[in-house]
């Protein structure tokens, strides 16, 4: 029975929405519901039942329209653009590792023989070490480091740098990420996925996404997700 605690604990809808948004993961909603009915908690219940929601209607389903009478209601690069953000949001916000500022990071103990720190550039190199523990991609590496084997290499081939496959998942995060920075703090258009090559930057080497759709990115998504919840089943 669903409670004012738990908004989305044994809501049949919401339920529904949470399979619908990753039935790639399971045989069946039989499969589906079983895998719920197995977490431990009820609060683990609701987050999987709310994260699977909000995934549905924010990615996965979440088409971005537009009511301009020249275009197309959906536009695939404007729509990818606000699903990546979304999508790595997601991703990011599964991580359990409680999040500090960059001033408690200063004035944890292990950090405390830091001090005196004599000028900006010893500060920004400090600061560098903090955004690697808990900057936002930090998180979202943590989120893709634990697909399977098989997934994080089908990601990495979809990508090359001056012609070499990526070997490594977190080289391709944060190609991936760069291209979310550029829309979320610029609005330049994610243009990498989908069903065509694009060609791009990073620094002087050319980067080129092959035929990268953004539903082969929903997929490893979704494998996270449940993936997530699998760890807290246990």
């Amino acid at each position: 029975m669903c409670t004012k605690q738990y908004k989305f604990l044994d809501n049949k809808v919401f339920k529904q929405d949470a399979y619908e948004a990753l039935q790639s993961q399971f045989l069946d909603f039989s499969n589906f519901d079983s895998f719920y009915s197995n977490l431990k908690s009820d609060q683990a219940k609701d987050d999987f039942i709310r994260v699977g929601s909000a995934y549905l209607f924010f990615c996965k389903k979440g088409d971005w329209h537009v009511n301009v009478a020249r275009s197309n209601p959906v536009i695939e690069y404007f729509t990818n653009s606000f699903k990546l953000v979304s999508t790595l949001s997601i991703a990011e916000a599964l991580n359990n590792k409680k999040h500090i500022d960059f001033f408690q990071w200063l004035n944890k103990k292990e950090n405390r023989n830091i001090f005196p720190i004599d000028d900006r550039e010893v500060l920004e190199k400090h600061y560098q070490k903090y955004k690697k523990q808990y900057g936002a991609i930090h998180n979202v590496k943590d989120f893709f480091n634990n697909l399977s084997e098989e997934t994080k290499s089908r990601l990495c081939k979809l990508v090359t740098i001056d012609d070499e496959e990526i070997d490594d998942i977190e080289d391709l995060i944060n190609i991936i990420y760069q291209a979310r920075s550029q829309f979320a703090h610029s609005t330049k258009s994610t243009l990498g996925f989908g069903d065509h090559f694009h060609y791009g930057k990073k620094g002087k080497k050319l980067v080129v996404w092959n035929k990268f759709k953004f539903e082969y990115f929903s997929e490893a998504i979704e494998e996270g997700i449940v993936n997530h919840f699998s760890n807290v089943a246990k």
